[in-house]
């Protein structure tokens, strides 16, 4: 049952980020008012009654925002039980932290395309914030737990949330970082060999910061 579970989910996940490129290509290539669901669906070769079992509009679809937004079960299994200790925490948790936030995508070129897409449409913005807040509130619960799995205790249930709500705010600093480097220059990422070796490198200097302070 729970490989059969996990083909499920790995397909879900698959379609999901199908429909996810197929309104971002779509809407670039026919705007935001002439793009339909049914193409989107069409272009993503699934029907337009999936499209809604994934998403309740196109913008949201656009944004990746959908009914069943939420985090990779393996993947969040992997860090919560990680036998690593409270010295590769942060590392742990912003990797975990990229993982989860960025919707999965062969394409590299992907946030580049979604960026353009919200200068062109800025109402679409909003949306973009509300996506990224919920799945920070699911990646909040994958953190608390990955605390208690590691022995911490805390005072109440809200100083457990608050704490592992700061702790993977400050573990977003490495991703953040690695998306304002290339807005800056584009051209880093193929210069210096892709997306991922640009996070590698965020997440050196943060890891040093951490170093430093006392």
């Amino acid at each position: 049952m729970p490989a059969e579970e996990s083909l499920r989910s790995k397909k879900a996940r698959l379609t999901r980020n199908a429909l996810h490129e197929a309104a971002i290509t779509r809407v670039l290539e026919d705007g935001l008012a002439c793009a339909t669901v049914a193409t989107i669906a069409a272009d993503a070769g699934v029907s337009t009654r999936t499209f809604f079992n994934y998403f309740e509009t196109k913008e949201d679809a656009i944004v990746g925002l959908g009914a069943e937004v939420g985090v990779d079960e393996s993947l969040a299994f992997d860090y919560v039980h990680s036998p690593a200790g409270l010295d590769t925490l942060a590392e742990d948790t912003a990797r975990f932290v990229r993982e989860a936030l960025l919707v999965g995508s062969v394409d590299p070129k992907l946030p580049a395309r979604r960026r353009r897409l919200f200068a062109l449409y800025p109402e679409l913005v909003s949306k973009s914030f509300d996506r990224a807040e919920e799945l920070e509130e699911i990646v909040t619960g994958h953190v608390l737990d990955r605390l208690r799995h590691l022995g911490q205790e805390f005072s109440s249930e809200d100083s457990a949330w608050r704490s592992a709500r700061m702790l993977t705010q400050l573990c977003r600093v490495p991703l953040n970082h690695a998306g304002q480097v290339i807005k800056a220059d584009p051209e880093a990422v193929e210069d210096k060999g892709g997306t991922q070796a640009i996070f590698e490198d965020s997440l050196n200097l943060f890891r040093k910061v951490l170093d430093r302070l006392p």
